[in-house]
C-alpha cells in the first residue's frame, strides 16, 4: 500500500498514525457498520449511496482516541468528522468509497475538499481568549441529518455549554454549520470559533462581524451559531499564454529582509525596490545594490521623472534620495515633505508616491489602531481604528511648487496606490471598521471614501492647520466635535469595485495598469496583488454617468509568498513582490508575469452594464453559440456601510437570468437580468470552451453597480 505523508492528503481507506496530521498508512477494517440509516449499492467496487446515510468510523492508531466519522449521503456530497478535534474535515462528492482487492474500503483524497477549520476551534471571552475544555459526547442520526454531540467548559467562569453541530451541503461550492448551544448560565462574555486562513472562500455567519476569516465571535448568550461557506474554483489557475518566472533577490543579514513593499524603474535600466525594514535596493545588469539605508519602514519607491533621484515613503516623511558621486549609492537624504502628523502608533503607515505628468506627487496615510480619537456610532464596535489629526486617513497632493494640499479623505489603511496612464488615482483600502471589504477607489479632490476618523481634520472644525508645521505638529486637539453620522454618509463616496473580501482578496496591495502593448488583451486594466490569497487579481473599469465602476476576476494564483507590490517594466511585464509576512506568511520573492504576444489568452475580458443586464466580452470566440440561461448563475448582495469590523453580504440572493444570447462573432454574452443601485453581482459561468479548444479557468467576475445606465 502507499504511503501518504502530506497534511492535506487523506487516504482514509488506510490506518490513522496521527490525527492532528492526518497521516494514514496500511489497510484496516472499520470498527463499526451503521446501516439502519441508509443503503447503498456496491457496482465494479465502487460505494454508491442510494438512500438515507452510510456512517463509518475509521479508528485511529492512537490509544484513547475517538475514531473519525465518513458519512455518505444520497444527494451526493459526503463529509469527514474528526471527533478529537471537534471539527469538519472535509467534504467530496459521487461515489462515497471504493472496496480494492483486499475488499478494504478506500477513500479517494484527491476529490476531497477541505474546511481548514482550527484544531478545537472553540475559545471563550475576549483579551484573553480563554481555551476551553472540549468533551466528546458521541453522535445522533435523526431525519437523515448526523449531529455532532459535545461539550465545552470554562474552568474561569464555570460556564459550560452543550453542543450539537451538523453539516448543511446543499452542493459542492456551498456548505453551512449550524450549532445549537445551550449554555449553563447567561454571560456578557462570548464563545468565538477558529478557522485557519485559506484560499478561495468567503464565510459568512450569524454573529459578530470578524476580520480576515480567522475568527467568528458569536454574540453573548447566542444559541443557533452558523457559518456558511462559498468555495470558488480551488488549486492553481495561470491563463493560457502567461508564464510565472522568480528572480534572485538578496539576502541581508538579519534582522534586516528583502521585502519589496514598491518596485519602479529607472530610464538607464535600473530597478528600484523599497523595503519594510528601512531600504532601497537597486537592480542593474542582473546585480543587486543597496542604495540607501536607515530609513523607517520603506512602503513607498518612484524615480523621479526629471532625473533627480528618487523618492522613497517613509512612516514619517517622504524623501528624495540622491546619488551625487555616480557610485550606485544615495549620499544625500533630503526631506521633501513631512508636513502631516506621525506619532509612532502602529498602523500609522504612509504609501506612495505616484506622480502625475505635471508632476504632481500623491502619497496616502493610514490611521492609527490607538491614538487619540476613534468613531464609534452609538452602541458601536469598540475596537475603531483611531486618528490623533493631522491627516491621518488622507491622500495627499504636493505640487511641484512645494505647495502641500490635503486631497481626499475618509481611508483607513489604504495599502495601495495607483495612477493610470489618464493621471487618474486610485488607491485600495482594507477591511475593518467603516469599510466593509477591501475595495479599489477612484480619488478626486475633495473625496471623502468613508472612514470617519479623517473628517475632524476638515476644514470646517477648525481642529487641524490646512497645512502642518514644526510649531503644529505636535499640538494634538485634547477633544474633537461630535459628528453628524447622516452628514458622513451622504458625503461618503462608494469604491469604484468591491474586492470581494474572501473570494478575491483580503489585503489588497498597490494597483498597477496594464500599458498597451505587452501584457495581452488587458490594455488600462489594473492588476492587484494580494497578500492573503498569494494571487493576483484583475479590474476591469467602465464609467457609468461619470462614475467608475466595474468587475473584478481572479487572474493569477498561487504566487510564491505573500504578494503585496507590483509594477509593470517598460517591456509590459509585471514585476510583483511579495513581503514574506502578513496572514499567509512566506519567504520575500519577486516574480515577475510575462506574456508570449504569438498566443491568446480565453478569459472573461470585462463585463459591461446595460440597460438590461450585463454583457460579458471574452478574449476568444467561444465554442458554441448558444449557451443557455439556467446555466448562468448570478448572486446579488450589498454590503453594510457601519462602523463595525467588515461587512458578510447583505440581502444576498439568486438573480433569475431572463435569457442569454451570444454574439455572431462569439466574443460577447448578453445577459438579460434585473439589477439594482449599491449592489454587488457575482457572475458565475458555466463550463465553457474557446473555438480554439481552452478551458474558461477564471469563470466569474463580481461586478459593483453605483449608477444604472439613463
Amino acid at each position: 500500500m502507499a504511503i501518504w505523508q502530506s497534511f492535506f492528503n487523506l487516504c482514509i481507506g488506510k490506518r490513522l498514525l496521527s490525527v492532528a496530521a492526518l497521516i494514514l498508512v496500511g489497510p484496516v477494517a472499520f470498527s463499526k457498520t451503521h446501516e439502519p440509516y441508509g443503503s447503498f449499492l456496491s457496482e465494479n467496487g465502487e460505494m454508491r449511496i442510494v438512500s438515507g446515510l452510510i456512517v463509518r468510523e475509521i479508528p485511529s492508531s492512537k490509544i484513547g482516541e475517538q475514531p473519525l466519522i465518513a458519512v455518505g449521503s444520497a444527494n451526493g456530497i459526503h463529509h469527514l468528522y474528526d471527533p478529537n478535534n471537534f471539527a469538519i474535515q472535509a467534504i467530496w462528492t459521487g461515489t462515497f468509497a471504493t472496496v480494492d482487492s483486499s475488499d478494504d474500503v478506500v477513500f479517494d483524497e484527491s476529490r476531497f475538499k477541505r474546511f481548514m477549520l482550527r484544531d478545537r476551534p472553540w475559545t471563550f471571552g475576549e483579551q484573553p481568549r480563554r481555551d476551553l475544555e472540549h468533551r466528546w459526547r458521541g453522535y445522533e442520526v435523526r431525519n437523515n441529518v448526523i449531529y455532532y454531540q459535545y461539550q465545552l467548559s470554562d474552568e474561569a467562569s464555570g460556564m459550560r455549554w452543550k453542543i450539537e453541530e451538523h453539516l448543511q451541503s446543499p452542493s459542492e461550492s456551498q456548505q453551512k454549520l449550524l450549532f445549537d448551544i445551550q449554555p449553563s448560565s447567561e454571560t456578557e462574555e462570548y464563545l468565538n470559533y477558529w478557522v485557519k486562513q485559506t484560499h478561495f472562500r468567503r464565510l459568512s455567519t450569524n454573529g459578530q462581524q470578524n476580520q480576515r476569516n480567522l475568527l467568528k465571535n458569536l454574540l453573548p448568550n447566542q444559541e443557533q451559531f452558523t457559518i456558511a461557506f462559498y468555495r470558488r474554483k480551488e488549486g492553481p489557475i495561470l491563463p493560457h499564454g502567461y508564464h510565472v518566472s522568480e528572480i534572485s533577490i538578496p539576502t541581508p543579514e538579519y534582522p534586516y529582509r528583502f521585502e519589496p513593499t514598491d518596485i519602479d524603474f529607472g530610464p538607464d535600466g535600473s530597478v528600484y525596490t523599497s523595503h519594510r525594514t528601512g531600504s532601497v535596493w537597486r537592480l542593474r545588469d542582473g546585480e543587486w545594490s543597496l542604495f540607501a539605508e536607515g530609513l523607517h519602514e520603506a512602503i513607498g519607491v518612484r524615480v523621479d521623472p526629471e532625473g533627480n533621484g528618487v523618492y522613497v515613503m517613509q512612516r514619517p516623511e517622504l524623501t528624495l534620495l540622491t546619488d551625487t558621486d555616480g557610485d550606485g549609492v544615495a549620499d544625500v537624504y533630503a526631506t521633501v515633505e513631512d508636513r502631516f502628523r506621525y506619532t509612532g502608533h502602529y498602523h500609522e503607515f504612509a504609501f506612495g508616491p505616484r506622480i502625475n505628468s505635471e508632476g504632481e506627487l500623491y502619497f496616502s496615510t493610514g490611521l492609527s489602531a490607538g491614538a487619540t480619537h476613534h468613531v464609534a456610532a452609538p452602541d458601536g464596535y469598540p475596537s475603531q481604528m483611531s486618528s490623533a489629526l493631522g491627516y491621518r486617513g488622507w491622500v495627499m497632493e504636493r505640487s511641484p511648487d512645494g505647495t502641500l494640499t490635503p486631497f481626499a479623505s475618509g481611508l483607513r489603511s489604504p495599502a495601495g496606490i495607483g495612477m493610470n496612464d489618464h493621471d487618474e488615482l486610485f488607491v485600495t483600502d482594507n477591511q475593518g471598521d467603516w469599510v466593509a471589504s477591501s475595495y479599489l477607489a477612484h480619488v478626486e479632490a475633495g473625496d471623502f471614501l468613508g472612514h470617519p476618523a479623517s473628517y475632524w481634520d476638515r476644514s470646517e472644525f477648525g481642529t487641524t492647520p490646512r497645512v502642518l508645521d514644526y510649531r503644529t505638529v505636535g499640538l494634538i486637539p485634547e477633544s474633537v466635535p461630535p459628528l453628524n453620522f447622516d452628514e458622513i454618509r451622504r458625503n461618503r463616496k462608494p469604491p469604484a469595485v468591491w474586492l470581494a473580501h474572501g473570494d478575491l482578496t483580503n489585503s489588497p496591495g498597490h494597483p498597477s495598469f496594464a500599458p498597451s502593448k505587452g501584457f495581452g488583451p488587458f490594455a488600462g486594466q489594473a492588476f492587484i496583488a494580494d497578500i492573503s490569497h498569494r494571487a493576483v487579481v484583475r479590474v476591469a473599469l467602465e464609467k457609468v454617468r461619470g462614475t467608475y465602476q466595474g468587475a473584478a476576476f481572479p487572474f493569477i494564483r498561487p504566487l510564491k509568498s505573500s504578494s503585496y507590490s507590483s509594477a509593470f517594466d517598460p517591456e509590459g511585464n509585471l514585476w510583483v513582490g511579495s513581503v514574506g509576512r502578513g496572514w499567509t506568511p512566506g519567504e520575500p520573492a519577486i516574480e515577475i508575469i510575462s506574456y508570449d504576444p504569438s498566443t491568446t489568452p480565453f478569459e472573461m475580458q470585462r463585463i459591461e452594464l446595460t440597460r438590461d443586464g450585463f454583457d460579458v466580452h471574452f478574449t476568444q470566440p467561444l465554442e458554441n453559440d448558444s449557451i443557455e440561461a439556467a446555466a448562468i448563475s448570478i448572486q446579488e448582495f450589498r454590503y453594510q456601510y457601519w462602523d463595525t469590523y467588515g461587512s458578510e453580504p447583505f440581502d444576498e440572493t439568486s438573480v433569475p437570468v431572463r435569457s442569454a444570447s451570444v454574439s455572431q462573432g462569439k466574443t460577447k454574452l448578453s445577459i438579460t437580468v434585473p439589477r439594482q443601485e449599491g449592489y454587488v453581482y457575482y457572475i458565475e459561468l458555466p463550463e465553457l470552451q474557446s473555438a480554439s479548444g481552452l478551458s474558461l479557468d477564471n469563470n466569474y467576475g463580481v461586478y459593483t453597480l453605483n449608477q444604472l445606465l439613463p
